[in-house]
């Protein structure tokens, strides 16, 4: 498995500490600018027929690093791994031109409930996750001056 393709899932506190209205839209467009050509590669390479196996392997390494770590981190590892799967690798090869890139996002969404049942994601497209932000201070909405 590719390190630069398990590095955009695993190194992931910069990229969750920029998930808020302000800062995600830089945030992924750097994010795509860093993975999006690697991602892209590797699923031209692979070719269609690979991409389960690919899902599945990614995720296997994934599970490895989380067993590399002690007992009660894990639960927070695994969080923040799958953070990462829904809100800047899956919008990512959602918004790729590479047609593979697209079924990859949705195996990985796939083998991630066939090996969690109780604990899926869905997969969303960038501009669903950016308008969803609401412009709030302590919870108060603050309506917009348009």
């Amino acid at each position: 498995m590719n390190e630069e393709l398990l590095r955009a899932i695993q190194e992931n506190q910069r990229w969750l500490a920029q998930f808020n209205r302000r800062e995600y839209a830089g945030a992924f467009q750097t994010y795509v600018k860093q993975y999006g050509p690697r991602y892209m590669a590797a699923v031209q390479s692979a070719g269609e027929g690979a991409l389960p196996a690919m899902a599945a392997a990614l995720l296997d390494h994934l599970e490895t690093g989380w067993l590399a770590c002690r007992p009660w981190r894990r639960s927070a590892a695994r969080g923040a791994d799958k953070q990462m799967l829904a809100l800047y690798l899956s919008p990512m090869l959602l918004g790729l031109e590479e047609p593979g890139c697209q079924r990859l996002a949705e195996l990985l969404k796939e083998e991630w409930r066939a090996r969690r049942p109780g604990d899926s994601y869905e997969t969303v497209a960038y501009r669903e996750i950016q308008e969803g932000f609401r412009n709030a201070i302590m919870g108060i909405e603050i309506p917009s001056r348009r």
